[in-house]
């Protein structure tokens, strides 16, 4: 649907016009509506109606219901099509056959091809069907279906009249409304469930054999009126007439008339003209006749159709129609003397595609109307009112439609002429043309001129009047008055000036008040004339320089001087003119016209056939067609002989045109019928390709064929061919190819259509080699009847069996015996060759020796000799293939054993090289494990913990980042909101209190897990609402916990105990979690905190040791063997001088700017930055006060310097492309260099991403060095030698992760954590409750709650917890101790071997350890007293410390969410469940509250 500008939809247009003013029938041409908003359906157009304030549109198996304006989404859709349907297609052949909608009682009836011609009555509102019955409409795709609603009474229910087409010939498939009854065409049925009216008066029948097509139905008056034609197409289409009868209601036969509109056999469309008593019918003729008068538009008075059907009951009473247009889809007004005025044309449809019958208004707009065609439906205006320049132009048109509008100067619709609803402002036909405001300026004197206002000068104000007359070449005033009333201002002008031609027009302003007329005159001057002598007439009239001269005596006017003497006579030249034009000839007859069929582009040489030309004078062709009331008189252009003339027709757009030829200003000869059409357009092309020398027959498929001139093949190298054009042809189009010549390949080009020199763009035409004949075969055995087989190579051009001429030339001593054609049989095609099969009975007799045929081969305007191989060349090859393939044996075996030897030598050097470099490998990687350490940074500053609200939404919500925002508030406004009483909502406070309703809250949870659709990730989230809603009542939460624990517990223990707590499936595993973040996020910022963060920096600084690829993130010291950069071990470090510019971010005095940082060779600028950053920070213990994008590194080589980047321009670009980064080494930079760190000017790009484009150590996606493919030979490498620097990487850090593991089972001051205590009393106690004896289900327990849900989570995302950024490579490490971690929770032996993961085998024998310090921490925990009352006092001082951290609202908010979605499963298990008949009453009242701040738009 496109966008579109609209008026004020607060000020409707006009009501439509009172016909019978005007009448609209069909639309075509090129309209000037701006834009016109539209909308497709998949399918075309079946039926279309307005009703109230929407379109309804029906098409296939759907049905739309829009906005009236188009420009929205369908308020309303409906597809009929069975389960499985993926479009309005299916199921095949549906179609729409009646839409009738019945504002009144807000029902629509619609009927469908579907189920026998089923028939459904629906509310208007929303299509909602309320019955449905079958066998009611025609089931014919072509058959028609009308219907009329009417009352027999006035009091008394409506009924439905219906007739339809229930059987076409030609065609099996009937759909009679009764099994029996097949000549059924009109039926009675009642609403709303569309039962057939019992008796013989609920079914009339056809009296003949041919089916009827029902046009429209209407009722008018008593009557009921059923236009129809009979099928095939009559004399005369016909109207049936029925009479309602009140007891019983029924209908009868109140008589039938045919309806004569000049022998036209079709009825297209129907419209009543209720106030005007009339109906219009679109009248046709036959399908095969195409004429420009072929299609016209009658009226017939409704009352004497009435009188006529009375008279008759057969239709063989005529009646004539009152006025008869011929008509061609335009716009046709009428006046009250019923004479139509010019054609208009309203839009045009650049496709060729027929437009739909039916044309429905606007229903709420009557300023538009609805124009469909094919699948798409279109809003136009009614009028085009901005092609009238003036008010009398837009008066004078008598368009009902169109009014001046004084406000803006322009001719428009009333609804857009601003404040129209002054009838001052917008004026119509019912004002006269000639009071249009306008100035006329009258002449006293010679230099005098007096300004007037003419037409309706009502509105002007009669208190102040100023008029104003400038000169327009300078724009000097000539003179300004101002008056006290209307008119008679006047002006004294230099009559000298004007003589002179100083002044060529003037500008007239009349002002008053607000209104302000401008004209500008154009002066016509006799004075040159004067001044000569030459018009003397106009010397002795006198007449003023301002105006043309006044006529004469014999009432002609003097425009031009030279057209009179002196004596103002007519010169005798033009008397003989005059005098030879009245002179007689002999008639011209013209016979035909070619060609016919023009393109809207016109036609330069025309041909019209005929009779007397060469005697003829001023010969004419007057072009007459049905868009406009002008003719086109078009002179000859050339007389070619007596019976010959040539003619140029014009462009004009598309339409039949009448066209008749006249002379010597004679009558026209009888008319011919001249068809402009659109221009031609391809579709399709076969076949679309063809060989170099040309001659095949390309055949093009599409439409208007016939106005081609030529078909234009081109190329992009100056290739032109024409080749003949489709003289006669609609479509398709054939032309042969010309042959082009081919450097190598194949060649696309262009073809193109020329209509008069414009070139229409068709399809492309592949050229390819011409094809290559290798052998053939001739068998005479059955002589007379021989078999020839052509062999040709394998190619792309498909060549058909009519494509191929094959000829046999039998030869004897140079003279020809005989010529054989042979006739293609087949074509069959293998892997290698194609075989063509021709056969041919010979005519004479006699033996053919093979030796003295030739055969010929021919495919357009190729041709070819086939020669036949020679078995004497198969035979040499036969003889020495033996030899020279003895010769290749003795060959290879020496070359082989000589380069054996070469190859065992080389590989036993290679051999001995890999072993040495092995040793040193593995010597290198013992010693590094042995005295290498980490020194380990214990100064590393304030730890960067994050507060408690970003901890718990990043815990809550891991995978939901976007929900920090709307949680955390401002406190100042959290306090004011919570103190002010007046500012609470009282939906969320009453919900708040429900749900603090310890068995609602549990039946709810319940309920909730039991819907399919609830998944685990609205689980998941459910449960963070509800811990933030109760973040200040965690001992009510506890109890929560509590419950869904021990239902949870009831649940696994039917299955498998062990597994429960395992995963997040449930709202309370989530909720456990979430219990856990809060309750435990004390002890993990006081104990755990610090060594968790010495972990990640003592993990950074190891990585950093060693090289890291900044674009795969892999780096040789690292824990898990994926991030693992095996391919780069060689680097060395360099110690650089850096000192920092001094900036005012950064003040301090006690800063230190100069300071030696180690960074790697191999390291990039963006690592060394990195670097430089980190050791400012370790020395001063504070940032440098900028964000690493904000500054740049400067190398200071003496007086230089040059600024360091990753890629400028000397970066390496490697063979395939991919852009190398500088690194340290790349710059040459060693030992003692000095380097400036500055602050950067502009241009910052902070995250720099790269892409594959980039590499740095090694190729991206690629096991291999970078270089590898680049610099020939490379050391053997294997991924196993460095496998120690996994081991090297956990040694180094093995003290910090043993203190971190200790910090987190360890007991501070000999004390648990109260909610680890508790819970695991909790589990403990549940366990002896269940009598459950097996103590490694209450280890599992603990372990799922404590470490699984917690502990392991905040050990794999330090984000959590710190202000940092994690990178990948660090997840990856983190995951290898977390996996250590969880390993020594677990109750099972592990058996490692030697294909055991490293990720594994790295921590094995410390596994053994911390399980023994797991199972004594759990046993400590066990023994350790814990009161009820100290839980209870922890969890009340932890809900005060959270108090007003989050927006509790906004988590109420979401909670309600989940309550509407499954608000009727909610209510009907609170039903169902005992005691809860309070929580139900408050849950119905917190819904009402909701849905008023919904309708408010509060949510």
């Amino acid at each position: 649907m496109a966008p579109c500008r609209r008026k004020d939809p607060r000020r409707p247009g006009p009501a439509a016009p009172p016909l019978p003013w005007a009448l609209l029938i069909a639309l075509a041409g090129a309209g000037a509506v701006v834009c016109q908003p539209r909308f497709a359906l998949p399918v075309r157009i079946d039926s279309i109606a307005a009703s109230g304030d929407s379109l309804l549109l029906a098409g296939g198996s759907c049905l739309y219901k829009l906005h009236p304006a188009l420009g929205r989404p369908p308020s309303g859709q409906l597809q009929l099509a069975p389960a499985g349907a993926q479009d309005c297609a299916q199921p095949a052949g549906t179609h729409s056959k009646l839409l009738l909608p019945d504002p009144e009682r807000g029902r629509l009836l619609t009927g469908w091809t579907l189920h026998g011609g089923s028939c459904q009555v629906r509310l208007l509102g929303n299509l909602t069907a309320l019955s449905n019955q079958s066998e009611v409409v025609s089931c014919l795709p072509q058959g028609s279906t009308t219907g009329v609603l009417f009352a027999p009474q006035p009091n008394q229910g409506r009924l439905l009249a219906l007739a339809a087409t229930y059987s076409l010939p030609d065609t099996n498939l009937t759909c009679a409304p009764s099994a029996s009854d097949a000549d059924t065409v009109l039926t009675v049925r009642s609403l709303p469930d569309l039962g057939l009216i019992r008796g013989e008066f609920g079914t009339l029948k056809r009296a003949g054999a041919n089916p009827l097509h029902f046009v429209d139905a209407f009722l008018w008056g008593a009557h009921l009126f059923f236009p129809y034609y009979p099928l095939p197409p009559a004399a005369h289409p016909s109207v049936a007439v029925l009479k309602s009868q009140k007891d019983p209601p029924v209908l009868s036969l109140f008589g039938e008339l045919r309806l004569d509109c000049g022998a036209r056999s079709t009825l297209l469309s129907s419209s009543l003209l209720g106030q005007a008593g009339w109906w219009a019918g679109v009248f046709s003729a036959g399908p095969g006749e195409r004429r420009w008068d072929s299609t016209a538009l009658c009226i017939f008075a409704m009352q004497d159709m009435e009188w006529l059907a009375g008279q008759r009951k057969e239709p063989a009473a005529s009646c004539g129609s009152l006025l008869k247009i011929n008509e061609n889809r335009h716009c046709v007004i009428l006046n009250n003397n019923m004479e139509p005025n010019c054609p208009e044309i309203l839009y045009e449809i650049e496709e060729e595609s027929s437009v739909f019958p039916k044309l429905v208004l606007d229903p709420v707009d009557s300023d538009y109307i609805y124009l469909s065609f094919a699948n798409e439906v279109r809003r136009i205006q009614v009028a085009n009112c901005n092609k009238y320049g003036s008010c009398k132009e837009c008066l004078s048109a008598k368009d009902p439609h169109c009014g001046w509008c004084s406000l803006s100067k322009r001719c428009t619709l009333k609804g857009n002429c601003s404040h129209s609803n002054n009838s001052r402002d917008w004026v119509n036909i019912s004002h006269e043309a000639g009071k249009c405001l306008t100035i006329q300026i009258l002449l006293i004197g010679r230099n005098k001129i007096v300004v007037t206002a003419v037409g309706d000068v009502s509105a002007l104000s009669k208190r102040h009047f100023v008029c104003i007359v400038k000169d327009t070449k300078t724009n000097r005033v000539l003179c300004k008055m101002e008056e006290s009333q209307i008119m008679n201002c006047s002006c004294n002008l230099n009559n000298a000036t004007l003589i002179n031609r100083d002044i060529s027009a003037v500008e007239v302003t009349l002002i008053s008040d607000s209104r302000n007329l401008s004209e500008t005159f154009q002066l016509k001057t006799c004075s040159r004339c004067i001044s000569t002598g030459v018009c003397a007439l106009c010397e002795i009239k006198h007449i003023s320089p301002f105006v043309a001269c006044k006529p004469d005596g014999s009432g002609q006017v003097q425009d031009d001087c030279h057209l009179f003497d002196k004596q103002g006579n007519v010169p005798a030249t033009t008397a003989s003119q005059t005098n030879a034009t009245t002179q007689m000839s002999e008639p011209i007859r013209s016979i035909s016209i070619e060609p016919l069929w023009i393109s809207v582009l016109g036609k330069r040489d025309v041909v019209v056939k005929g009779e007397n030309f060469s005697k003829a004078s001023n010969i004419t062709m007057v072009l007459t067609g049905t868009s406009g009331c002008k003719q086109d008189n078009i002179q000859v252009s050339k007389v070619l002989n007596d019976t010959h003339v040539r003619f140029s027709l014009p462009p004009r757009r598309k339409e039949a045109k009448s066209v008749c030829i006249k002379a010597n200003g004679g009558k026209c000869s009888p008319p011919i019928t001249v068809y402009y059409v659109s221009q031609p357009s391809c579709t399709k092309m076969e076949p679309n390709i063809t060989w170099a020398s040309g001659g095949r027959k390309i055949t093009l498929f599409g439409r208007n064929f016939n106005v081609t001139d030529s078909v234009i093949i081109s190329d992009d190298q100056r290739l032109n061919f024409t080749v003949s054009g489709c003289p006669g042809s609609t479509s398709p189009c054939s032309f042969l190819t010309p042959d082009v010549s081919l450097s190598k390949g194949s060649k696309i080009v262009n073809v193109s259509l020329k209509v008069e020199n414009v070139l229409i763009p068709c399809i492309k035409l592949q050229y390819c080699p011409d094809p290559i004949f290798i052998d053939y075969q001739l068998h005479t055995e059955m002589d007379p009847h021989l078999e020839l087989k052509l062999y040709k190579k394998n190619d792309i051009l498909d060549i058909s069996e009519n494509e191929i001429g094959v000829t046999l030339t039998h030869m004897m001593n140079g003279t020809l015996l005989e010529t054989i054609i042979f006739s293609v049989q087949n074509i069959t095609k293998t892997p290698d060759r194609s075989t063509i099969l021709c056969k041919v009975k010979r005519e004479k007799p006699g033996k053919i020796e093979l030796s003295t045929v030739k055969v010929w081969v021919r495919l357009g305007n190729f041709t070819q000799e086939i020669q036949k191989k020679s078995l004497h060349k198969y035979l040499y090859v036969l003889t020495l293939l033996p030899i020279l393939l003895l010769g290749v044996i003795v060959v290879a075996i020496i070359v082989t054993r000589y380069k054996s030897k070469q190859l065992t030598r080389k590989l036993s050097q290679q051999i001995e090289l890999l072993e040495c470099e092995i040793r040193k490998k593995i010597r290198d990687g013992f010693a590094e494990l042995q005295m290498d350490q980490l020194d380990v940074v214990d100064s590393f500053g304030t730890v960067p913990f994050l507060d408690y609200k970003h901890f718990a939404l990043r815990t809550f919500f891991p995978e939901a980042g976007g929900f920090a925002s709307i949680f955390i508030e401002d406190m100042h406004t959290n306090v004011s909101r919570s103190r002010d009483p007046r500012r609470k909502d009282e939906s969320l406070t009453m919900l708040h209190a429900l749900i603090c309703n310890k068995n609602f809250l549990v039946t709810l949870i319940h309920t909730l897990e039991k819907q399919k659709n609830f998944s685990v990730k609205d689980r998941c989230l459910f449960a963070s609402f509800l811990t933030i809603a109760l973040q200040s009542k965690l001992v009510y939460l506890t109890h929560i916990l509590e419950v869904l624990t021990r239902d949870l517990m009831e649940q696994s223990s039917n299955t498998q105990p062990k597994l429960m707590l395992r995963r997040t499936e449930s709202v309370v595993e989530k909720l456990l979690t979430n219990w856990m973040s809060v309750c435990l996020s004390g002890f993990l910022r006081e104990t755990v905190g610090e060594p968790f963060y010495k972990l990640v920096t003592a993990l950074n600084q190891r990585i950093n040791k060693g090289p890291v690829d900044v674009i795969t993130c892999k780096a040789l010291y690292t824990l898990n063997e994926d991030w693992l950069l095996w391919q780069v071990t060689e680097f060395k470090p360099v110690a650089l001088n850096v000192f920092f510019e001094k900036i005012p971010e950064n003040e301090s005095t006690d800063t230190c700017l100069d300071m030696q940082v180690k960074v790697l060779d191999c390291d990039t600028i963006e690592q060394a930055k990195e670097k430089i950053f980190q050791a400012f920070l370790n020395k001063n213990g504070s940032l440098y006060g900028l964000q690493l994008s904000e500054i740049g590194l400067e190398l200071q080589s003496g007086a230089q310097q040059k600024e360091l980047l990753d890629i400028d321009g000397s970066s390496v670009i490697l063979e395939d492309g991919i852009t190398k980064l500088n690194t340290i080494g790349h710059y040459e930079i060693s030992n003692g260099t000095t380097i400036k760190v500055f602050k950067k000017k502009t241009n910052f790009t902070p995250d720099v991403e790269y892409s594959n484009e980039h590499c740095h150590l090694i190729l991206p996606d690629s096991e291999e060095p970078q270089g590898a493919m680049h610099k020939g030979k490379q050391k053997f490498e294997v991924k196993e030698m460095y496998l120690t620097k996994l081991l090297s990487t956990k040694v180094a850090i093995h003290l910090v992760v043993e203190n971190l593991f200790k910090s987190i089972w360890s007991l501070p001051n000999n004390k648990a954590p109260v909610a680890i205590k508790y819970f695991f009393d909790f589990l403990d106690a549940q366990a002896e409750s269940k009598k459950i004896t097996d103590p490694d289900v209450v280890h599992i327990w603990k372990t799922n709650s404590l470490p699984l849900r917690f502990w392991v989570n905040i050990l794999k995302n330090p984000q959590f917890v710190f202000d940092i950024k994690k990178t990948p490579h660090i997840d990856g490490c983190l995951s290898v101790i977390a996996q250590a971690f969880m390993d020594a929770f677990s109750l099972t032996e592990q058996q490692l071997g030697k294909d055991a993961p490293t990720n594994k085998l790295l921590y094995a024998k410390d596994i053994p350890l911390y399980k023994e310090e797991v199972k004594a921490y759990y046993k400590a925990i066990r023994d350790l007293p814990l009161l009820p009352s100290e839980v209870e006092e922890f969890l009340t001082q932890e809900s005060k410390k959270h108090e007003n951290e989050f927006n509790e609202e906004v988590a109420l908010t979401e909670i309600y969410k989940y309550i509407a979605k499954y608000y009727d499963e909610i209510l009907s298990k609170l039903d169902r469940e005992w005691g809860l008949e309070d929580a139900q009453k408050d849950l119905l009242h917190i819904k009402a509250l909701f849905d008023e701040k919904k309708k408010c738009k509060w949510m």
